[in-house]
């Protein structure tokens, strides 16, 4: 075999080889997203409550958003989603959510499915509207 054509044959390798790996990553991301669809479409969680803590988290790009006065449909709330993270915890009065959105602010309140369209509605102080999450889907994975 020629020069020519051994580079050639690995090159046309590498191309297949590249084609393949991404036909499988881009399956793995459309599953995981049908998945967690699937979790905020059903999620039966509804808090109301106030802002009192925001921390950005330095290895996700995501915020742990901490809620006080809190009123919901569960006095503690621990559900993992199928892929793994938690989406809320609440617990001892106190919930913790996360998000990759940074348009909070303390003080603002929150409304978690608050109706079916809906996921997250925050309020500022002043009664104006901060941030919609209009469908019930929240990216929670990396």
């Amino acid at each position: 075999m020629s020069r020519k054509k051994g580079l050639l044959l690995m090159v046309g390798f590498m191309i297949i080889t590249i084609t393949v790996i991404n036909l499988i990553a881009n399956k793995s991301i459309t599953n995981s997203r049908k998945i967690e669809v699937e979790y905020f479409k059903n999620l039966d969680l509804k808090v109301t409550g106030v802002i009192c803590g925001i921390e950005k988290q330095t290895d996700t790009y995501k915020f742990l958003i901490t809620i006080k006065n809190i009123k919901s449909n569960y006095k503690e709330y621990s559900k993992p989603s199928t892929l793994g993270p938690y989406f809320c915890i609440i617990k001892n009065d106190i919930a913790i959510f996360a998000d990759s959105n940074d348009g909070y602010k303390l003080g603002d309140s929150i409304y978690i499915g608050e109706n079916n369209t809906d996921l997250i509605k925050c309020v500022s102080k002043m009664a104006i509207l901060n941030l919609l999450k209009k469908e019930r889907m929240l990216c929670f994975t990396a």
